[in-house]
């Protein structure tokens, strides 16, 4: 510790005397509720999940941006906003540990980058800027894709802009020095993707199906080729996470052992209302994201999912069983 101080970047201000100090192979960052970061470096990255785009209607942001829905900030149902305080990654949801796939290192872990302090402020916000859910990044290597070097847990805005904390920043990553990496954007209950190499001066636009991301090809099943898999495509100008993902594993099917109807059913009898067809909250089987599952009706997240699995474009026979619409990311070392 003795030689700490000549590890800081001299660029933070305190609104309070106590801090936790946090040692990295690069240098310390002071981490604590009371201190505002110009540490690092500052992403800007959008994404839209599928989940929370689907049957949004011709809402746009004010530069022309599809605007997704923000159901869990203010249920359609009953008013109550679903979307929690704290990090949902490092947590366990309908016996669904979101941690095996979303580890923090470094200095995403720490409790002021992972809270939401204001939550009058953060919900308060209505319209394009209006809060859909947390979602989780990693920067991976520029020499190893597979190496984690810095992690983050950020919100997402209605016009697809992940943000910090405090709902309206560019997301901070403090510990981040290196210029060039690769950028992982996941979400508790959609395939994540990982884009090309990119810049940290640059927009990292997923949203976009022009702008290549990361897929696996034939080279992990040489039956199968992943080229251009990776996201949905919702349109000619928008692309998205896949929805479907409930149990987390980077796989979306139906077909046992460790399925994601599973997941669906027993949040179904955990939390079910009106006869145990319907249940509200923050849900993993929430397919639409709208803060509702059920299993009753034409629009029913059941319905969703097996028709996610069996419009597959690689699931050519449309098999209800079809195992192989996976997460196009390679396994971090």
């Amino acid at each position: 510790m003795k030689t700490v101080y000549r590890h800081f970047i001299l660029s933070f201000i305190f609104l309070i005397s106590t801090y936790t100090v946090i040692c990295n192979d690069v240098r310390t960052i002071l981490v604590d509720k009371s201190v505002i970061y110009s540490t690092g470096k500052n992403l800007r990255i959008r994404v839209y999940l599928e989940g929370s785009i689907m049957n949004a209607g011709n809402t746009f942001s004010s530069d022309g941006r599809k605007l997704m829905r923000d159901n869990l900030r203010v249920s359609p149902f009953n008013g109550k906003n679903y979307i929690p305080l704290t990090d949902p990654y490092q947590s366990i949801i309908s016996n669904v540990d979101l941690s095996v796939t979303n580890k923090h290192v470094g200095a995403g872990s720490s409790p002021s980058l992972c809270t939401i302090a204001d939550s009058s402020a953060v919900f308060g916000v209505t319209g394009q800027n209006a809060i859909v859910d947390w979602v989780f990044l990693e920067i991976r290597s520029a020499l190893v894709h597979k190496e984690v070097i810095a992690t983050r847990s950020g919100l997402l805005q209605r016009d697809s802009d992940v943000v910090d904390v405090d709902g309206v920043s560019e997301l901070n990553f403090p510990d981040l020095t290196v210029d060039t990496f690769y950028v992982v954007v996941r979400h508790r209950n959609h395939l994540g993707v990982m884009s090309t190499l990119v810049n940290s001066s640059q927009l990292i636009d997923l949203t976009k199906p022009s702008i290549p991301v990361f897929d696996f090809g034939n080279s992990v099943n040489p039956n199968i080729n992943y080229n251009g898999e990776a996201r949905k495509y919702i349109n000619s100008t928008i692309s998205a996470l896949w929805a479907g993902d409930f149990n987390a594993d980077c796989v979306v099917k139906c077909d046992r052992p460790a399925n994601d109807l599973n997941i669906l059913m027993s949040e179904n009898l955990a939390f079910s209302v009106e006869g145990g067809t319907q249940a509200k909250g923050y849900l993993q089987g929430d397919f639409d994201m709208n803060g509702y599952i059920s299993f009753e009706h034409k629009y029913s997240d059941i319905e969703y999912l097996m028709g996610q699995i069996k419009s597959f474009d690689l699931n050519t026979a449309s098999l209800a069983n079809f195992k192989y619409m996976a997460e196009q990311i390679p396994t971090r070392e």
